[in-house]
C-alpha cells in the first residue's frame, strides 16, 4: 500500500492550478505510463479489430461504429459522445480515494483481462458490437487492478460503470423496449387533450390524429418514445445520488423517479405538439415546437431531480464517499 508522507497529505486542495495538481496525483501512482501503455494496446485492438460484417464484407474500428451510432439521430444516442468526459470528471472526484487504494501489481487481473478478451472474441463473431463495447469498457476497468490493485479496483469501480451509458439503445434494437413507453405517452398526451382540455383528437395505438383534419396526424415513433432523455436522465440521477447521497433508499428512490420524470416530460411535449397544431390549425406548428420544445421538458426534468433532491437531503454529518 503506497502510503502518502505528511506534506503530501497537507498538500491535498491547496494548488495554484489544475496541471499543478494533476501532476501531483500523478506522480503518486506508481507505474503511470505501464498503464498508459497497456491502455493503448487494449484500445488499438478495438481499433483495428473492433467488429465485423460478413455481409458488407469488412473488419472495422469499434470506436467508429460507436461514434457512427451516436451520431445517427434514429439511435437517440448522442449523449454518448458526453459520457467518457463524465468518466474522466467522475474519476478526477476520486483522486484522493484512488491515489489511497493504489497497492501494486495484483496479477488476478489477468483473469479478468481474459474474460474481457474472450467477451469481445464472442462479440466480435456474433457481430454484435455492443458486447464488445461491454468488453472494452470491462478490459480498460480490469487494467487498473492489474497495475495499481485490487483497491484501486473497486474505487474505480463506480466511473466504470457509467460507461454503460455508452452504449447505443436506439434504432431497431430499441423497436420492442420502448414500445411500453410510447403508448403510455400517447395514453397520456389523450387524456389531456381530449378529456380535459376537449380538443378533437382520436389515437390508434401510438398514433394521434385529427378526425376532422385540421392538424393530420402525430405518431409516437421509437424515436419519440422518451428513450434518449430516459438514458440521459437515468445516468444524470444515478451520478447525482452517488456523488451526494449515502444511504441506499435514497440513492433507489432518486433513480428510480427516472422513469416517471422522462413520461411525465415526454408526455407534455407530445401534449403540446397537438395543441399548438390544433391552436394555428396546421401540423407544421406542431413540428416547430417538436423541433425546440424538448429543451424546455429538459429543464423540467432537471427542475423535478433538484426537487426531489432538496427532498431527500440528508443531515450534513453524512458524507458522500
Amino acid at each position: 500500500m503506497q502510503v502518502l508522507d505528511k506534506d503530501d497529505a497537507g498538500s491535498f486542495g491547496h494548488f495554484d492550478h489544475f496541471g499543478q495538481e494533476l501532476r501531483f496525483y500523478w506522480s503518486k501512482l506508481p507505474n503511470g505510463f505501464v498503464f498508459l501503455g497497456l491502455l493503448a494496446a487494449w484500445c488499438l485492438l478495438f481499433q483495428f479489430c473492433g467488429w465485423t460484417s460478413t455481409v458488407a464484407g469488412t473488419t472495422d474500428s469499434l470506436f467508429g461504429w460507436m461514434w457512427d451510432k451516436w451520431s445517427d439521430p434514429s439511435n437517440d444516442a448522442s449523449h454518448g459522445k458526453l459520457i467518457p468526459w463524465a468518466v474522466l470528471v467522475l474519476l478526477w472526484l476520486r483522486r484522493k480515494r484512488l491515489v489511497s487504494s493504489v497497492a501494486g501489481v495484483w496479477w488476478p487481473g489477468l483473469l479478468g483481462m481474459a474474460f474481457a478478451l474472450a467477451l469481445h472474441v464472442a462479440g466480435f463473431v456474433v457481430q454484435q458490437p455492443r458486447v464488445s463495447m461491454v468488453a472494452l469498457f470491462s478490459g480498460a476497468w480490469m487494467l487498473t487492478g492489474l497495475v495499481w490493485g485490487r483497491g484501486t479496483l473497486k474505487a474505480s469501480f463506480f466511473p466504470f460503470v457509467i460507461f454503460a451509458f455508452c452504449v447505443p439503445m436506439g434504432g431497431t434494437f430499441a423497436q420492442g423496449l420502448t414500445l411500453p413507453m410510447r403508448l403510455l405517452a400517447a395514453k397520456g398526451a389523450e387524456f389531456i387533450t381530449k378529456d380535459l382540455l376537449d380538443v378533437s383528437v382520436m389515437r390508434a395505438g401510438t398514433k394521434l390524429f385529427d378526425p376532422n383534419g385540421v392538424f393530420g396526424s402525430f405518431d409516437v415513433a421509437a424515436e419519440c418514445s422518451g428513450i434518449r432523455s430516459f438514458i440521459a436522465l437515468l445516468a444524470i440521477t444515478t451520478i447525482f445520488s452517488v456523488l451526494t447521497m449515502r444511504t441506499l433508499w435514497r440513492r433507489a428512490v432518486m433513480i428510480s423517479s427516472t422513469i416517471p420524470l422522462a413520461l411525465v416530460c415526454n408526455v407534455m411535449r407530445i401534449t403540446t405538439i397537438i395543441l399548438a397544431a390544433n391552436a394555428f390549425k396546421t401540423p407544421r406548428a406542431g413540428k416547430f415546437v417538436d423541433s425546440y420544445f424538448g429543451y424546455v421538458t429538459y429543464g423540467v426534468a432537471i427542475g423535478g431531480v433538484l426537487l426531489l433532491a432538496r427532498w431527500l437531503k440528508e443531515k450534513p454529518q453524512a458524507v458522500p464517499p
